[in-house]
């Protein structure tokens, strides 16, 4: 194996360049962390690293990839260290060469396990995205023996010599987290290839293949400058503390509007909560009486989206809510802050360019849907047009919001900025083969958008992260489905939207639907 990582390191620095934004790495006692793209002279750090001796775990955390050269570097010196490496989140194309020279190899906690995969493919230029075989021996040589018996030439030739560009991928979930269905790996030829003609690999998975060494999903308290930041309208948690003890009856009252049941059993809960142990959030009726709290879970994130489910969906009072507060920090007031943000930021709107309108308007997409998807067919190229419903592009978002009487826009899927103006509706764009899901769910979406526009003639714009997500799709059609009559769908999305320069603010979570 070394002999092999020799000669390749050779063969695979020809021609390539080194990038400016370098992997960040963290040693934390005999763990190394690390996380970003693998570029240029990364190698060096990792060599520092290994030198100074008594690394036993390589953890990598959403590693996109990068430079094929630095990522076989890297994972010759883990390969001679004989140390176990872990995939936190994502870690695909070279940083998955970098994983598979570990002696042993899982999974890891620190993000979402849907997210949580190992991603194959093969060799292409990094500028043109071709592909080059002529690199693939090297790295089939490499699976090869790091998967041992478990190896499955067939996979690994897939995965190396059928993708059509870069953003093809053979991709590998975590085990332990995730149900049977979303264990099994998935082929995609090109990223723009529709889920329902990717190749399922049926009764495979990440141990089968050999891809890790056991089927648990190790606990790993990640660095904090590794961590997901959660935060609200450009502010994170780490603002100041506020102690809500004294403020309980004003907060109390304003969710209760007088109703005296609401009232005792609130001051009740509210107690409860302000002593309860972290991770802890407390979310209130928007315009309706009403709260949903959540305490005692893994992590704030996970009590946020709780809180404001427990909040929208309470027997017989479905409505929007906002969150008051999270662990010990009130967010409550930075809803009207944020509102005035994107009253300001709207008035100062300008449209894009005519050469950016022009290339979104031109994007290629796939044939007009007749029902929603689901699973992993969420992901791929969209529709260039949907029955019923308009497609508008960022020119035209913009015009409309620039108008005295602007649609409503729901942003289905964002957890990061938002367009303002828009309402975050988070799981929004779902859907379920089993109706046994899928009915509760589409009951709660017509709630939550009825509660947002309740005038079904009023102009309301559906959009995700970009051209290539299906969720504000299957949240247009719903709409449709529903009866409203002036459904739009911005198909560019967030990506669309800040790639014409335009201005975004924090989110507004006021429903979760899932």
């Amino acid at each position: 194996m070394t002999r092999l990582f020799i000669a390749l390191a050779f063969f695979l620095s020809i021609g390539l360049t080194a990038k400016s934004h370098a992997m960040t790495l963290e040693r934390v006692g005999k763990d190394l962390f690390a996380t970003g793209p693998t570029v240029g002279q990364d190698f060096l750090q990792f060599k520092e690293a290994f030198a100074q001796g008594g690394i036993e775990r390589l953890i990598l955390v959403n590693g996109p990839g990068g430079d094929l050269w630095t990522g076989m570097q890297v994972a010759r010196m883990v390969y001679e260290a004989k140390i176990t490496t872990v995939a936190s989140g994502y870690c695909m194309s070279a940083c998955s060469l970098i994983f598979m020279a570990g002696q042993a190899r899982t999974f890891g906690t620190g993000s979402l396990p849907r997210v949580t995969m190992v991603g194959i493919h093969g060799a292409h230029d990094r500028d043109t995205k071709r592909v080059d075989p002529s690199f693939m021996p090297q790295m089939y040589a490499l699976y090869k023996q790091q998967m041992g018996d478990k190896f499955d030439a067939q996979v690994i030739n897939q995965a190396l010599y059928d993708i059509k560009e870069a953003s093809g991928f053979l991709k590998i979930r975590e085990l332990q987290r995730n149900q049977e269905k979303d264990r099994t790996p998935w082929f995609c030829s090109t990223g723009q290839t529709p889920f329902e003609q990717c190749q399922q690999l049926t009764g495979k998975d990440a141990f089968s293949l050999g891809v890790v060494t056991q089927t648990e999903t190790v606990p790993l308290q990640l660095p904090a400058s590794m961590k997901a930041q959660l935060g609200f309208f450009g502010q994170s948690l780490g603002a100041p503390i506020v102690d809500l003890h004294d403020r309980a009856d004003t907060l109390i009252e304003g969710f209760c509007k007088g109703q005296l049941l609401c009232k005792t059993i609130g001051l009740r809960t509210f107690n409860n909560y302000l002593g309860a142990n972290h991770n802890k959030a407390m979310a209130i009726g928007w315009g309706k009486t009403g709260y949903g709290v959540r305490w005692g879970v893994d992590d704030p994130g996970q009590a946020i989206l709780r809180a404001l489910y427990n909040c929208n969906h309470a027997k017989n009072n479905p409505k929007l809510c906002r969150l008051v507060s999270v662990n010990e920090h009130e967010v409550l007031p930075l809803y009207d802050e944020a509102s005035a943000q994107a009253t300001t930021l709207l008035s100062q709107l300008q449209v894009p360019a005519p050469a950016h309108i022009q290339a979104e308007r031109e994007e290629p997409g796939a044939r007009t849907p007749s029902k929603l998807r689901w699973g992993q067919g969420l992901t791929g190229m969209t529709p260039k047009a949907l029955e019923g419903i308009q497609r508008w592009d960022t020119a035209t978002l913009v015009q409309a919001l620039q108008h005295p009487v602007r649609p409503m826009v729901i942003d289905a899927a964002s957890f990061g900025p938002v367009i303002p103006g828009a309402l975050s509706f988070i799981n929004s764009g779902l859907a379920f083969e089993d109706d046994k899901l899928e009915q509760p769910y589409a009951e709660r979406f017509a709630q939550m958008l009825r509660a947002a526009v309740p005038d079904q003639n009023k102009p309301v714009v559906f959009y995700c992260s970009h051209s290539e997500s299906w969720l504000s799709v299957n949240a247009a059609m719903r709409a449709r489905q529903l009866g409203y009559t002036q459904v739009i769908w911005y198909r560019g999305g967030f990506t669309a939207w800040t790639q014409a320069g335009l201005p975004t603010v924090g989110r507004v979570p006021v429903a979760v639907l899932y």
